[in-house]
């Protein structure tokens, strides 16, 4: 037996009024709302991945980051440190999972793209002419250099490393105090700083002159790409609870 005409007309009305507020909701949503749905639509339509990344470069980074970060740590656990699945520590991947979408994915975005267009005039052109124009750009490899001088001496030293040990002591520490956090994530820090700048120089100094020099839309899906290595080897080195030495009487 088909559906009663009472019922089709039913569920004809309510598609229409679905119909009806979806159009009313989309009047309302804000310009930058319109452009990300805009640009998405374009890229599923002519392109795949590849458009939606040039369309959307600050989710795409968003995403493989997030994704990144969590990822490499479990990849750690369980190929590095052994673990099964039930053994993995979850405390501490969520540590990764919310420095990887807060940090990397959100503030790290803003700096080395929003911030570096002003501190750095002429990076868009640089970084979207070719190789063969690039070595004939003077101007534009003396900015390059400079950024990656910003990033090697203050940001990864004097902002990554001490919101990440500071993150890291939000979860696995024992105060729900944020000024403890800092405090206890930043004197950790400390202790280690030598072997982390020396170890982070040794990467991201040679990795930076190659990112800097892609193009825009590639430069944040490209830096994460080479930090899950470099995300690997941190939760290897310093992702665990690090448990103090008793005290001597």
């Amino acid at each position: 037996r088909g559906p009663k005409p009472e019922r089709m007309n039913a569920m004809s009305a309510a598609a229409r009024r679905a119909h009806v507020s979806f159009a009313v909701m989309r009047q309302q949503l804000p310009a930058s709302f319109k452009r990300f749905s805009t640009g998405a639509a374009a890229a599923g339509s002519g392109g795949g991945l590849l458009a939606f990344a040039q369309a959307n470069p600050f989710v795409t980074q968003l995403g493989i980051c997030t994704a990144k970060t969590g990822g490499a740590d479990i990849l750690t656990q369980t190929t590095v440190e052994g673990k099964g699945f039930r053994e993995i520590d979850w405390k501490r991947n969520v540590v990764f999972l919310v420095f990887g979408a807060a940090y990397l994915g959100g503030f790290q975005y803003w700096i080395q793209v929003n911030m570096f267009r002003k501190w750095f005039p002429g990076m868009d052109r640089f970084a979207n002419s070719t190789m063969a124009q690039k070595l004939k750009d003077g101007p534009g490899m003396l900015s390059a250099a400079k950024q990656v001088c910003f990033d090697v001496f203050v940001h990864l030293p004097f902002m990554y490393f001490p919101v990440f040990y500071s993150v890291k002591e939000s979860v696995q520490g024992s105060s729900w105090n944020p000024v403890d956090w800092v405090k206890d994530g930043c004197t950790k820090y400390y202790n280690n700083f030598a072997k982390d700048f020396q170890v982070m120089f040794t990467l991201w100094a040679p990795a930076d002159v190659v990112l800097f020099s892609l193009p825009m839309w590639l430069r944040m899906p490209g830096r994460h790409m080479v930090s899950f290595g470099w995300t690997a080897y941190l939760s290897f080195l310093r992702g665990g609870a690090q448990v103090e030495a008793p005290k001597k009487d």
